[in-house]
């Protein structure tokens, strides 16, 4: 028999199940903010993780490329967005470390205003020379710039990227005098080097590393502390004379602060499968790049220290972002 609690209860009842149903996610397309124009290597990696969470989702991922002000102009729209899921920016140094650091009003702290999902991969960098440059190691690099003050440009994605720190932090230490050249997106950048008008540049592997094979542009070193797999017959720029030279970049994902938690676990399910895959391994292999399984948290300790590092690399180099 029915009574009036009864009723009560079963309307209730009707009343939640579609409030319930409503809070299920994504119920139509996420957007991927990469704030890098299309064709470079950020917009490669953020496509990566695009598919990886559109066949685990169920729902398309879509990148969303808004390049400018070193990857900050992008991130900023992505750190604004209403933290309901369906916006996530793709993390790399210049967009969440370097950048928030070297450009005035950012209007977002890379850190702080932001949820970490994760990170995917990390990869180095190799010094490389236009086949014009009369060198052949760092020292005859090092020996050439001093020979030609202020003649010679290095060249970078934007100011504030791993590229960017890596020239200068060369410039400071080999105690030479060359000129940074931002461009707006790796691509850039890439077609004046291999056409001559940049003469030096420290490109991500993946990125140069085809250049290397070609002979379009001379390899010196790596950046990173140990020799790469990848090109194990390089030293290191350590190796080659500059000391304490050290700088790679990482790729990960980050969602507004304020994001419902249940979507960031999930999101981050996602992404440890992902890059724990055969497949994953697979596809960052042929770019030159290596696996970087960190969790949310500590992915969010990890930014925090690339921070406190980098910082202190802008402020005693004097770094800015007119570069």
């Amino acid at each position: 028999m029915f009574t009036r609690r009864t009723l009560a209860i079963a309307s209730a009842g009707l009343i939640a199940a579609p409030a319930i149903a409503q809070t299920a996610w994504p119920r139509r397309p996420v957007r991927l903010v990469v704030a890098f124009p299309a064709g470079g290597l950020s917009d490669r990696m953020g496509r990566i993780v695009a598919e990886a969470f559109t066949a685990a989702l169920g729902q398309n991922v879509i990148v969303d490329n808004r390049g400018g002000a070193g990857g900050t102009a992008g991130t900023r729209q992505a750190v604004a967005a209403d933290p309901d899921g369906y916006t996530l920016a793709f993390a790399a140094p210049s967009t969440h470390i370097t950048g928030p650091l070297l450009y005035p009003n950012p209007g977002y702290d890379g850190v702080t205003d932001v949820v970490p999902i994760g990170s995917f991969a990390q990869i180095g960098s190799i010094g490389v020379v236009h086949p014009s440059v009369p060198a052949n190691s760092i020292a005859e690099l090092i020996a050439h710039c001093r020979a030609h003050p202020g003649q010679l440009n290095f060249g970078s994605a934007g100011s504030g990227g791993s590229i960017h720190l890596a020239g200068e932090l060369f410039k400071s230490i080999a105690g030479i005098d060359i000129v940074h050249v931002p461009y707006r997106g790796g691509a850039q950048m890439l077609q004046d080097l291999l056409a001559g008008r940049l003469q030096i540049a420290f490109d991500n592997t993946p990125q140069i590393l085809p250049h290397v094979r070609s002979g379009g542009v001379r390899p010196l070193a790596v950046t990173t502390r140990e020799r790469s797999r990848f090109t194990p017959d390089l030293p290191t720029m350590i190796e080659a004379g500059v000391p304490d030279f050290e700088i790679s970049s990482w790729f990960g994902v980050t969602a507004p602060r304020g994001t419902p938690q249940e979507i960031v676990d999930r999101l981050a399910t996602v992404l440890q499968e992902a890059v724990a895959s055969p497949q994953m391994a697979e596809t960052l292999s042929v770019l030159s790049a290596e696996p970087l399984a960190l969790t949310g948290a500590e992915f969010g300790t990890f930014m925090a220290g690339q921070r406190e590092r980098f910082g202190e690399i802008i402020r005693r180099l004097g770094i800015s972002a007119a570069g």
